[in-house]
């Protein structure tokens, strides 16, 4: 007598939690401006910016190679800024450690290093933001197979200890990214002003906004950039398919630092010269 297949633990049990966020109303899928004018005053409009193909094939093999260098070595390495977070679900069929995300990952790999100062990335974000192109954040989010949590709604800038919230984030999709695999959302337009969070994660509640959530799919090398009040969030990740992100945040050095003790010193990412 032939027996059931056996059926996944770890599938079985994100297929009954409850989510914060629901799908997205509609996937965006209109053209991205390609005239740098035009693009600047898209993202004014929009709160965001897609570069496509801003990481060549080569690139992103480079960095493949180097998650997984930093992942099998992790704990005898340096932990930079937000450090090593592992996933509470190990996945035991893989051989390298699952993580939620790496932080610090542009000083534990110059690959990553060369990926922050990318001109297909930082030409764009001087256009947003001038001359001056400080590093803020640096980390590679992990969503992984079958055991990527979600992330509530929220703006970035509410956790973050910078006046004016006025910062800008490049989010590059290391594999394709998209509805299947906890692709993010965001809500466009919501970029102008800073929103009532709550609970323990700081999220918000959206509401009526939900029929203004849009995914926004993206390619493995593309590059989504960002306002830092812009909504977002994104759902679990249910797939057989990874959802990676190196997301690099851009600041200006002109920025408030508002948080305890002695500000970061600066890091400078990017200058463009007069």
């Amino acid at each position: 007598m032939s027996q059931a297949p056996t059926a996944d633990p770890l599938k079985a049990t994100f297929a009954d939690c409850a989510a914060d966020v629901k799908p997205g109303a509609k996937v965006w899928t209109d053209p991205m401006p390609s005239a740098r004018a035009d693009q600047v005053e898209f993202f004014k409009r929009e709160g965001f910016l897609i570069v496509r193909s801003a990481l060549s094939p080569a690139e992103l093999a480079e960095l493949d190679g180097e998650i997984n260098r930093i992942a099998l070595n992790h704990q005898s390495m340096p932990r930079i800024r937000e450090g090593f977070d592992l996933e509470p679900r190990q996945d035991a069929r893989r051989a390298i450690p699952t993580f939620r995300k790496i932080g610090g990952i542009t000083e534990l790999s110059p690959a990553f290093d060369r990926a922050m100062r990318h001109p297909n990335i930082c030409g764009p974000l001087h256009d947003l933001l001038g001359p001056v192109l400080e590093l803020y954040r640096d980390v590679v989010m992990m969503k992984p197979a079958r055991v990527g949590r979600e992330k509530p709604w929220h703006q970035d800038s509410v956790y973050w200890p910078w006046q004016p919230m006025n910062l800008v984030s490049a989010m590059t999709a290391l594999d394709d990214a998209g509805a299947d695999n906890g692709g993010m959302q965001v809500i466009p337009r919501t970029h102008t002003k800073e929103l009532q969070h709550y609970g323990k994660e700081l999220q918000v509640d959206i509401g009526a906004l939900q029929d203004q959530t849009a995914y926004v799919p993206l390619r493995r090398g593309d590059t989504l950039l960002f306002h830092s009040l812009l909504l977002h969030g994104s759902e679990p990740n249910r797939s057989d398919q990874d959802r990676r992100v190196l997301i690099i945040s851009y600041k200006t050095p002109d920025l408030k630092y508002i948080g305890k003790g002695e500000p970061p010193p600066p890091i400078v990412a990017s200058r463009r010269e007069a």
